[in-house]
């Protein structure tokens, strides 16, 4: 059984979602461009829902869209067929999405925002097991009063499992690379304290944590190996003395609270013993292509949740040094899905900016000895721009997973 790698959070998804492309970018499954031929109807639920909606099934995707209109505006879409869909706003000719309804139940309906321009477009239903289809394109021509040059939906090509071969094989290389650089970080360390050499650890500590936290180990990215190596002692029933309080910040704790060197001893082998199983098991895990975009945002999503809010500091104040190293994670895998990016996602030259600029943040308050500035000593300016930056950044990144979600090809 391959490691699991890929537990979304909870949050990440849900039933019914609505994603416009003015707000997260999205990819689709530009296939066959014709709608499918007509059977005989099959109930509808219609009741209720409202006259004025564009109507959706297995069978009619949106064929009353006669009137479309430039401008701003939300689709209202309405499911009177018998199965969930989810419903595609397209280019019928490239494939390339504007907006997105997903998981659209029978008898319900939803708003789909978007901003039109001039074009061709098409809705496209994928019921539940069934084979898409694609309704009538429309053609929209003018523009609309008080729209901005810049402000119309963006279409995105979709992208395939295919396409992301290629960059799982370089995530898979990164990690074991990564990992391989942990292992003698994490043995010095060991060493440090069965030599009970507490000032070369305290020394060792941070850039040994540091490399973990660059493999871009956010929301379970590495199961229970990932808690036996980064764990927290919040949710523990001892809190901090519970004996499932285990890795670097079981050490750090007892490092920045005056614990001796034979206390941390055990501590220590099983961070050892958990790294080396990481690195042994990691070659073999299957990792979801989904995994990559997921990661990419979750890393800062995690530092935000954790590191800013001072939760996971237990003692070292290095909480800089860690965002410092989640920055490395982030570009690390923006530079393997940046082939990918680059031709769908017009807000990539920003995320580059905000990550630079965060940084910039981060790194002022290391100093030349090797210590970093805690979270509780910065100002209130300084502690506000940070959390203003990485707020920024996560948002910038959060359409990356949805944009890196493999779907089919356009057969």
């Amino acid at each position: 059984m391959g490691l699991p790698l890929s537990k979304i959070s909870p949050g990440l998804a849900s039933p019914k979602v609505v994603l416009p492309l003015a707000a997260a970018v999205v990819a689709f499954a530009a296939v066959a461009g014709t709608a499918a031929h007509h059977s005989p109807a099959k109930p509808k639920y219609a009741a209720g829902l409202p006259s004025d909606a564009l109507t959706v099934d297995v069978y009619d995707c949106g064929a009353n869209w006669t009137s479309p209109k430039p401008g701003k505006q939300n689709l209202l879409i309405a499911n009177t067929g018998i199965e969930t869909t989810e419903v595609y706003l397209v280019d019928p000719g490239s494939g390339a999405i504007y907006g997105e309804l997903v998981g659209l139940a029978p008898g319900t309906s939803d708003q789909m925002p978007v901003v039109l321009g001039a074009g061709t477009y098409a809705l496209r239903c994928w019921p539940a097991d069934a084979d898409p289809v694609t309704g009538p394109p429309v053609r929209v021509t003018g523009s609309a009063s008080g729209t901005m040059a810049g402000t119309v939906t963006p279409g995105v090509l979709p992208v395939t499992r295919e396409d992301l071969t290629a960059p799982v094989k370089q995530y898979q290389a990164y990690v074991e690379g990564g990992l391989a650089t942990l292992k003698p970080l994490v043995q010095k360390l060991q060493n440090d304290l069965a030599a009970g050499n507490l000032d070369a650890a305290r020394a060792d500590w941070t850039p040994a944590h540091q490399q973990y936290e660059r493999l871009g180990g956010a929301y379970d990215a590495f199961g229970d190996l990932g808690d036996a190596i980064d764990g927290l002692p919040t949710d523990l029933p001892a809190g901090v003395n519970d004996p499932a309080f285990t890795g670097f910040h079981r050490i750090e704790y007892g490092l920045w609270h005056n614990q001796t060197a034979t206390q941390l001893t055990t501590p220590a082998a099983d961070l050892a013993t958990a790294v080396d199983k990481l690195a042994t098991e990691f070659p073999s895990a299957q990792i979801d292509p989904l995994a990559l975009g997921l990661r990419t945002h979750e890393i800062l999503e995690d530092a935000v949740r954790f590191e800013l809010s001072d939760q996971s500091n237990q003692g070292s104040g290095t909480t800089l040094a860690t965002i410092d190293a989640n920055i490395d994670g982030t570009q690390s895998l923006l530079s393997i899905l940046r082939p990918i990016l680059t031709p769908r996602d017009p807000d990539l030259p920003r995320i580059d900016a905000a990550l630079t600029h965060l940084r910039t943040l981060a790194e002022a308050q290391h100093h030349p000895d090797g210590s970093w500035t805690p979270l509780t000593h910065l100002t209130t300016t300084q502690r506000e721009a940070l959390n203003s930056a990485a707020g920024g950044a996560v948002e910038l990144l959060a359409p990356v997973a949805t944009i890196c979600e493999p779907r089919l090809a356009k057969s």
